[in-house]
């Protein structure tokens, strides 16, 4: 037992060791900061004229070209406004001792190293010459010397602009590390540059960095070069790999970008190398060195549908980023980062690995129970159902035409559809004999038809006309049969009235169509209703006039 508590402590200080070492790094997201990075390089034009007072005075002017320095930088507005570091763009030393060194030697043909550092000569008079040439100008100096920065810009992209961009000094610092803004005079009209999301300031919680350098003039072969370093501790301003960070920044990395993981976003940059220590000069300095140059930092169209784009893309929806990345490329066609997206995209659009192009999950069909009843019972017992419900429909049927209580017979008295009443004669033209049920076969349609023109026509007097006379029937008994019974009504009963049609129609009414309409037609053949003035009925095709 002591030596298993002694082994669970072990792993518990293990643990509490290796907990710190624990932190967030990046996961492709640097991506949606990359496309903004820049490479600036800055030189002094040097214009220097020396005077010689000896006799007669002459004078000897010279131009010189110097770098001062090169470093890294990123972009913050579409229209081509970049921030650096100062060191970047104003070196050290001093190109005008430069200058005077090359110019004095040229002269008076004395051997002086064309660097940045004072010398002295051995003859007096050179040498007070010499230190005359070197600045500050005064009014006994004997060179006068002008100089003009230029600092040309690198953005990455594909193909790169030959000779970079050409750009201002917006402001500068008073400290190597404080903030330099600039702004490209050239290329950046459209407003279509890449630009970088920068942050508010490096939050306490902030360990892990990315710092973005360009070691060399970007393009689709030398891409940013990121590298993570740590704060130590959390937030502050101090990084962990110190000896990492100085190699970074000798090799080209004052003024890199310091992305943060988490929000991916810029939140500082670096300075220093050259025998100075790193310094992290955080995202509060950049804006307020945008505000004194009269720049607001802002993204641009081109960034927002990058965006878009990187969605899908990270999400391996390859099928769908792929409309969006030509759409940045539409708009920015030497956009590398968007340019190198689409490839990949379009190396695994339809495969396995694009998220977009899995087909949809299919339910699974469900396959019915087989019944153990063999078919032909099935079918024997649904002609069964048939014919009972058959048998049903025809006892239905009877029942509704039978009166109650008289055996199946009708009732005289009740009308029955298709039935014309006792002494009535059936109405329309083609209807059989007169109270005959069904009609004869050669009647169409089978039932009598009965044909309303308007309840206005039903009551004019030419459809009513008069009441026909009355026909004496016969008081003979049919052959074969006896007088009925005696159907007088019970004592003290009446006969009751003879049923008799309404006031003003005639019973049964006159089939003819109103007074001025036409008469309707109907074929003979199939019995169709004929328009009017047609020569031949239009279903069967048999003549009007047969």
């Amino acid at each position: 037992m002591p030596r298993l508590h002694s082994l669970i402590a072990g792993l518990g200080a293990l643990s509490a060791l290796a907990a710190p070492l624990l932190h967030p790094h990046p996961s492709g997201s640097t991506d949606r900061v990359t496309p903004g990075a820049v490479r600036v390089e800055s030189s002094s034009h040097v214009r220097i004229t020396l005077l010689d007072d000896r006799g007669v005075i002459k004078q000897l002017a010279r131009d010189y070209d110097v770098d001062l320095a090169k470093g890294s930088g990123f972009t913050v507005t579409p229209d081509g406004v970049v921030v650096t570091a100062t060191q970047v763009v104003q070196a050290a030393e001093d190109p005008r001792v430069y200058a005077a060194n090359r110019v004095f030697a040229e002269y008076f043909k004395v051997k002086i190293p064309a660097d940045f550092k004072r010398h002295s000569l051995d003859d007096a008079d050179l040498d007070r010459r010499l230190q005359a040439c070197y600045p500050p100008q005064q009014t006994e100096s004997t060179c006068i010397a002008d100089v003009t920065t230029n600092v040309s810009v690198y953005p990455y992209l594909d193909p790169p602009p030959p000779g970079g961009l050409p750009a201002q000094i917006l402001t500068a610092g008073t400290t190597p590390a404080s903030p330099a803004v600039l702004k490209v005079t050239k290329g950046g009209e459209k407003q279509s540059l890449p630009t970088v999301p920068l942050g508010t300031t490096i939050g306490g919680a902030v360990e892990s960095l990315d710092v973005m350098s360009l070691p060399g003039r970007p393009s689709a072969k030398t891409p940013p070069k990121l590298d993570t370093a740590h704060l130590d501790p959390p937030g502050s301003r101090t990084f962990k790999e110190r000896d990492k960070v100085a190699k970074l920044l000798d090799e080209g990395a004052p003024g890199a970008a310091l992305i943060d993981d988490g929000r991916s976003e810029v939140v500082g940059f670096v300075s220093g190398g050259g025998g100075e220590p790193a310094t992290i000069t955080p995202a509060d300095d950049i804006r307020s060195a945008l505000v004194a140059a009269g720049v607001t930092p802002r993204r641009g169209a081109v960034d927002v549908v990058y965006e878009n784009a990187l969605a899908s893309y990270h999400n391996k929806l390859y099928s769908g980023a792929i409309p969006a990345l030509q759409q940045v490329l539409n708009l920015r066609p030497d956009h590398a980062v968007a340019a190198d997206h689409l490839r990949v995209a379009q190396s695994k659009q339809g495969t396995a690995e694009d998220a977009g192009a899995k087909p949809a999950a299919r339910p699974v069909a469900v396959t019915p129970p087989k019944s153990s009843v063999p078919l032909y019972v099935w079918a024997a017992g649904g002609v069964a159902v048939l014919a009972l419900l058959a048998v049903g429909v025809v006892l239905l049927r009877r029942r509704s035409t039978a009166r109650p209580g008289t055996g199946g017979e009708t009732d005289p008295g009740v009308p029955v559809p298709g039935v014309a009443a006792p002494g009535v004669a059936a109405q329309g033209e083609f209807a059989g004999e007169a109270g005959s049920y069904p009609p004869p076969e050669n009647s169409w349609p089978p039932y009598a038809v009965t044909r309303v023109f308007g309840a206005e026509a039903a009551r004019s007097p030419d459809v009513v006309g008069p009441p026909p006379a009355p026909v004496p029937a016969d008081p003979s008994p049919p052959g074969g049969h006896s007088y009925p019974a005696d159907l007088s009504p019970a004592h003290g009963h009446a006969h009751p009235e003879e049923p008799s049609p309404p006031r003003g129609h005639s019973y049964p009414p006159n089939p003819s169509p109103p007074r001025g309409q036409a008469q309707l037609k109907f074929c003979t053949q199939c019995g169709m209703r004929l328009g009017q003035g047609h020569r031949f009925c239009g279903f069967c095709g048999n003549p009007a006039d047969s």
